[in-house]
């Protein structure tokens, strides 16, 4: 065994051990992929269980429940993804510690951190796809399923919008018949511009407005305006003012889960919040744990790492243990975090990333102190 490791890596030169890496990395992804869709699997059945019974009350339709579980595999891809990704590695590792094969490869002057060196990248590589894909894929699939399960349910739609808005700390008030998120149009829209002292300076009424180059745009606009005492008005096909440039976002209801926003909408949102003086602090926290949740798969590798050949019975069972263990207390501890940012007992960028950058720091230590 130690042979046929030491001549695999001497025949692809020095400190390149491409074989290893390849069948390493091959079967890691494997097992990855395979504890991804069982763990999704699971969310899912667990998630259908706690709903059924409110379908069934509602006649739902076979077809909108496959679409309503549909919906959420995206999501639940990405929450299970990291922890299929330590299972796989410690997996893998713990299976040839037991056959002796992490020994044939100490052997063959293969250290653990440069044999695992390869999973490094792939973890990077699964950062950057966790992050696109809550983004641009799990975020708008939750949208329609919360839709359409408030459509089966027959539940009001938390992500309609307000018909009123004050914005710049009460300076322009905005009221409206709704606004159409797809087409990013206000319909019926008219904005009150006030001065420090609350006085009317302005008024314009439009019969929708769209968001252009950052401005909204009043289509067939009747602007009225104070000027020496008296009141003029005038008409406009296209009024544009650069005062008026509230970001979409604001126009949908501030107690909207945060969980439905894109991370473009989510950063209008803590804005609008902020600039109307409203409390941000779970908008804040959604965005900075989703941003550190990204990292996660990084982190694993220097956990699984660390597990690998520490115990000589029980091999399995115990490495398995170890790593449930690892990332329970890594989830708990985002969890507590999270409260703590909600309750202003701390700032939402602290709470979460000192939690990131704690788990990080063990990582980074088990990855350099693993036996080898």
């Amino acid at each position: 065994m130690k042979s046929r490791f030491a001549s695999l890596d001497s025949s692809q030169g020095p400190g390149k051990p491409f074989l290893l890496w390849k069948e390493l990395t091959s079967k890691v992804l494997l097992w990855t992929a395979g504890g991804t869709l069982f763990l999704s699997l699971v969310i899912s059945l667990a998630e259908l269980f706690s709903m059924l019974w409110k379908f069934l009350a509602r006649n739902a339709s076979f077809i909108d429940i496959l679409k309503w579980i549909g919906f959420g595999i995206p999501k639940h891809i990405v929450d299970a993804a990291p922890v299929a990704f330590l299972f796989a590695i410690v997996f893998i590792l713990s299976e040839r510690h037991a056959n002796n094969e992490l020994e044939a490869v100490f052997s063959a002057g293969i250290s653990l951190q440069r044999f695992v060196l390869p999973l490094l990248l792939v973890s990077v590589l699964l950062c950057a796809t966790e992050y696109f894909v809550t983004d641009q894929i799990a975020i708008p699939f939750l949208r329609e399923r919360s839709t359409l399960q408030s459509g089966i349910l027959r539940e009001s739609d938390s992500r309609y919008a307000v018909p009123a808005l004050m914005a710049d700390k009460g300076k322009k008030v905005y009221t409206y018949r709704y606004y159409d998120e797809k087409k990013g149009r206000i319909y019926d829209i008219s904005v009150i511009e006030r001065d420090d002292s609350g006085a009317l300076l302005r008024k314009i009424s439009a019969k929708y407005a769209s968001f252009e180059n950052e401005l909204w745009v009043f289509s067939d606009a009747i602007i009225y305006k104070k000027s020496r005492d008296v009141w003029e008005f005038a008409e406009a096909p296209r009024f544009s003012d650069p005062a008026f440039d509230e970001p979409p976002a604001s126009f949908m209801r501030p107690t909207m889960d945060v969980r439905f926003m894109n991370n473009a909408e989510l950063n209008g949102h803590i804005a609008f919040l902020k600039s109307a003086g409203l409390p941000a602090e779970d908008a804040e926290v959604e965005q900075q744990r989703r941003i550190s949740f990204a990292f996660t798969p990084l982190v694993v590798v220097g956990l699984a790492a660390a597990f690998a050949g520490r115990f000589r019975k029980s091999i399995f069972l115990l490495s398995l243990l170890s790593s449930l263990s690892s990332a329970t207390l890594y989830y708990v501890a985002q969890m507590l975090a999270s409260l703590a940012a909600k309750a202003r007992m701390s700032s939402a960028g602290l709470a979460i990333w000192s939690v990131m950058l704690l788990f990080a720091a063990a990582s980074t230590v088990s990855y350099f102190k693993a036996r080898t």
